[in-house]
């Protein structure tokens, strides 16, 4: 039987607060995982190209760079990597450029930490989605 690596989570979010309730939320996922916080775009872009991650989740809103613009970047470099935008500042105008830029999922603040975590969940390899699962 192998050892399965954990999954490896990348969420960039300046609120710390916000960032802890999310920390907290993903333990529903259900599956092992390592889950790396940067507080700024400029520290997740350094987190994002020293490591391997199987799902990027960043905010909207940061300090710096945006989360849009960020992802952007990161999608170039590795465009398998699935991505995440959440944002209070929900807009057609940005739902349209985020679908644009490949950003896989889009979710508005406030949300429901369980729709959240079943979104994060979704991305995440099948690996993760047979952890729990009924056989057939």
């Amino acid at each position: 039987m192998s050892t399965r690596q954990p999954l490896r989570i990348l969420l960039i979010e300046d609120d710390s607060m916000i960032a802890s309730v999310i920390a907290l939320g993903l333990r529903l996922l259900g599956v092992p995982y390592l889950l790396d916080t940067a507080y700024s775009a400029e520290e997740g872009l350094d987190l994002f190209n020293q490591n391997a991650y199987d799902l990027v989740m960043s905010d909207y809103n940061l300090r710096g760079m945006n989360g849009l613009s960020l992802l952007t970047t990161m999608r170039q470099s590795k465009p398998d990597v699935p991505t995440v935008l959440f944002t209070a500042y929900d807009t057609s105008h940005l739902q349209r450029q985020a679908r644009e830029a490949g950003i896989n999922e889009y979710i508005a603040k406030p949300f429901l930490i369980e729709d959240f975590v079943n979104l994060a969940r979704n991305l995440l390899p099948v690996a993760a989605n047979e952890i729990g699962a009924h056989p057939q």
